[in-house]
């Protein structure tokens, strides 16, 4: 194939970019570098050796956009090698974390659904790469398009592809469109799941030479018909019509691929980079249009912010159809016209096929034809003069079949369209007709899903059971049945659904899982750690996985794993919010307050409007001690979420660290509430700070709501207790502590309280016993050292009420309260000089001490 040079002055700019990067004159060699990209947009050597100079001088976000160029000019080779080393250093400057493109070979699993494949190969080409895939169930060859991983930078990365293939999603079946049959995530990576083209695609017949004029009139016509149909039903311009994007069939019938993905592969992102306007004015252009193949770009696409239409792709056109004639690529930036004039005889340059060529690629788009309307017309004249017979009729869409509805209503569903997703069920429904139960089942179960997302949990219910009853031998419809049963509370008919989904199909990971989740919470944890060490066996990339591995050892409190495996979740996923989160509700819970504050700044900046973030901050600023900025992040919950409960108990809890009144706190538990009277932690809250405003008889009834509503939490029997020790009811309080106990004989708040209740009652021997077992759970628990000393202190053993209270200074030398006991207990003891200084200390260490005070006042005056 000719590669034509598009100007003598690329290599003079090369050379001088060049010595300017010899001598370190960077900024000079950025802008002579950029002059030689404006005229080669083709050149990967000179997008490589901008994005070099660009490095240089810190416009990192420059250089990606060159390397990106580089590598779309240069898929393969030492330029495509450099780019990739280029980028995987900017990744590392910029904290992004390295990733791989998927291997021949590697077993592949869908994040969302039970679907599994094995690439066979895998083809690079500008920003995407495709693998050829099996299917696991059926066998079926399928391609996957995607992000070439070197190129993927961000979420937003991944959330444009899908916005983006959307488009290509909605477009009915046609002969000549390529269908999108669903878009899958796959280890967090955006798919376009596709039909396999046996045929290859027409760069690939090209590189074996020019076509002969028949054969490319027929592919010029399936090439416009596409086009014309993507257009009329949608108004869709592709921004990208090549011979790359043209696949062929077994018996060489021609489907356009990739509608939509031009915009979805745009790295360009802002029109004005730091950096941009030190580049040729030609090189701006390029790095801030969306993406597009340069050689194949109308003009107007080279310029920022243009509304394009479809003479865009009638531009493109025209140069395919030049290219399948003649094998030669006329250069870019609206050129092609001029040098089909160039390199065509005059008597070619008057044929109908070649004026229709130089139509098409007029530099102003006024001047080419309307739309692919007007080229099929100009078409058909141009096959009758060659052939001398009238053209093919022009092909139309047709109806979708109900298996189609089944992938469009899939697709929509995946991302995130679930209205779409039930109305295209319907309609699928309606047009399935005969084509048997197992169609029918998998729209119902798609209904299903659908139904499931919007909360509507009921009639997804009675839609899976459809589905199972249509095709009881489908794995799929068995697992999405027992999810939903999960989320409605019923663990026993859940696991039963996924014991039959095993039985299906044993190899798939997300039915390990589910069971494992649904087994955890009915405390058959031996049973539940075997499923998840089976679905992590299955699928060891997965983020579902993963997460419900973690979520099980924290219940177990292996903490370390947990964290080890949430670290393994963000290797797939650097950006994925809810492993960010939950290492840092982990990171927390290991008493690492610090690294969970870097956590959620990383999750923050990624995603600030989600209001688990912050209800996280709520807790990490606990942590550290930093009660305003844990109220203003309680706030900031509360504005994302005002009709979540968990925002007002968390801004509750921050007004009372902060050291707010208990009648505000007691507001936010009264609101959360409202939003959800079934929240136990809601009616303790109330409960205790309704006690702390002097209204214990109140807070008695709250504290029933709230064990009543949960009765295994031991928290809400210990305040309970606590309530009943300020009504005196010290016999019931003890009761309640032996209940928490009972659940968690480690849990030292409820020993403490119950030694509270037993001194209350004059029981100062047993109330001892009990300080013992709390100093065995935790030597250092100063209260426990605290509550031992008063206990001797008041039963008259002073003696042993000193030796605890030397004890305890040796651990807190610095405490202004332990030095003021000690100093009372020496006091006892008649060993005045040694309790004046005691009470002397500890007026050192807390001047406010006004009983330390006191005492050296009284102690001074009988001293010997």
């Amino acid at each position: 194939m000719d590669t034509v040079e598009a100007d003598a002055g690329y290599a003079r700019y090369l050379e001088l970019g060049r010595a300017a990067m010899a001598a370190g004159r960077f900024e000079d060699a950025a802008r002579l570098l950029g002059d030689a990209v404006a005229l080669r947009p083709d050149a990967g050597r000179a997008h490589l050796e901008l994005a070099e100079a660009l490095r240089r001088v810190g416009r990192l976000d420059m250089a990606r956009r060159a390397y990106a160029r580089a590598l779309d000019a240069e898929p393969s080779g030492p330029v495509a090698e450099a780019a990739a080393g280029g980028l995987d250093s900017l990744r590392s400057t910029s904290g992004v974390m390295k990733r791989s493109n998927f291997e021949v070979g590697r077993r592949l699993a869908s994040d969302r659904h039970v679907v599994g494949w094995t690439v066979l190969d895998v083809r690079k080409g500008g920003f995407g790469v495709v693998y050829i895939v099996r299917s696991d169930d059926d066998g079926k060859r399928m391609a996957l398009k995607t992000f070439d991983c070197r190129l993927l930078w961000s979420d937003e990365d991944r959330d444009r592809f899908e916005r983006e293939a959307l488009t290509w999603v909605r477009l009915d079946p046609h002969r000549h469109v390529a269908t999108a049959l669903w878009v899958e995530r796959i280890e967090g990576l955006p798919c376009v799941v596709t039909e396999y083209a046996e045929g290859g695609d027409l760069a690939g017949l090209l590189r074996r030479g020019p076509l002969r004029p028949r054969q490319a009139l027929r592919f010029a016509r399936h090439l416009c018909d596409g086009l014309r149909h993507a257009h009329d039903q949608l108004g869709l311009v592709h921004r990208d019509v090549k011979p790359a994007n043209c696949l062929l069939s077994a018996d060489h019938t021609l489907r356009v691929t990739d509608f939509g993905l031009a915009r979805a592969f745009d790295h360009s992102g802002d029109t004005s980079p730091p950096g941009l306007s030190e580049l040729p004015a030609g090189a701006q252009q390029l790095y801030t249009t969306v993406a597009g193949t340069p050689r194949y770009m109308a003009p107007e696409q080279f310029v920022p912010g243009a509304a394009l239409d479809t003479r865009a792709d009638v531009y493109a056109f025209g140069v395919v159809l030049f290219e399948m004639l003649t094998g030669r690529l006329p250069p870019g930036g609206g050129r092609a016209k001029a040098y089909v004039e160039r390199t065509t005889d005059r008597r070619t340059r008057r044929s109908p096929l070649y004026r229709l060529i130089r139509a098409c690629t007029e530099p102003r788009r006024e001047n080419r034809p309307a739309d692919f309307a007007a080229v099929r017309e100009r078409l058909d004249d141009v096959y009758r003069a060659e052939t001398g017979g009238p053209a093919p009729a022009t092909a139309r869409p047709h109806s979708l079949t109900g298996e189609e509805w089944v992938s469009r209503s899939l697709a929509l569903h995946h991302l995130g369209r679930y209205e779409d997703a039930l109305d295209a069920v319907q309609k699928g429904l309606e047009a399935a007709g005969n084509e048997g139960p197992v169609v029918l089942s998998k729209l119902w179960q798609v209904r299903g899903m659908g139904l499931h997302e919007l909360h509507r949990h009921d009639e997804a219910l009675a839609a899976h059971d459809r589905a199972v009853e249509l095709n009881p031998r489908e794995p799929s419809a068995w697992l999405c049945r027992g999810t939903v049963l999960r989320d409605m509370d019923r663990p026993e008919e859940a696991l039963s659904c996924f014991g039959r989904a095993a039985e299906l199909e044993p190899r798939d990971g997300l039915v390990w899982a589910n069971r494992g989740v649904v087994l955890a919470g009915l405390e058959r944890y031996e049973e539940a750690e075997e499923s998840l060490a089976r679905a992590y066996q299955l699928r060891p990339r997965d983020l579902y996985v993963l997460v419900s591995r973690s979520n099980f050892r924290v219940r177990r409190g292996q903490l370390d794993a947990a964290l080890d495996d949430i670290d393994e979740a963000l290797r797939v996923a650097p950006r994925h919010i809810p492993a960010l989160v939950n290492k840092a509700q982990l990171l927390n819970a290991l008493g690492r307050p610090g690294e969970a504050l870097a956590c959620l700044d990383t999750a923050a900046e990624i995603a600030p409007e989600t209001r688990q973030v912050w209800s996280t901050y709520v807790h990490t600023h606990c942590a550290l001690g930093r009660y305003d900025d844990m109220l203003e992040c309680a706030e900031r919950a509360l504005r994302i979420g005002p009709e979540t409960h968990g925002a007002w108990v968390e801004k509750g809890r921050a007004i009372g660290l902060a050291g707010g009144p208990w009648e505000e706190q007691l507001a936010c538990y009264e609101s959360a509430l409202a939003i959800d009277p079934a929240l136990a932690v809601g009616w303790t809250y109330k409960a205790v700070a309704l006690r702390e405003l002097g209204r214990p008889a109140e807070a008695l009834p709250c504290h029933d709501q709230a064990v009543a509503r949960d009765p295994r939490s031991t928290w809400a029997w210990v305040e309970r207790a606590r309530t009943l020790r300020r009504l005196e009811r010290h016999e019931d309080a003890m009761e309640c502590c032996d209940r928490a106990l009972d659940m968690d004989e480690r849990f030292a708040e409820a020993w403490a309280v119950k030694r509270g209740a037993l001194a209350d009652l004059g029981r100062y021997e047993e109330a001892l016993a009990l300080n013992e077992r709390r100093l065995e759970l935790d030597p250092v628990d100063k209260e426990a050292w605290l509550d031992k000393g008063n206990d001797l202190f008041t039963s008259g053993r002073w003696a042993e009420a000193l030796t605890c209270y030397e004890d305890a200074v040796a651990i807190w030398p610095d405490d202004s309260g332990i030095r003021f006991n000690r100093g009372i207990t020496l006091e006892k003891l008649g060993r005045y000089e040694e309790a004046c200084a005691s009470f002397e200390r500890a007026l050192r260490i807390d001047p406010a001490n006004e009983m330390a005070r006191e005492g050296v006042r009284r102690t001074r005056t009988r001293r010997p």
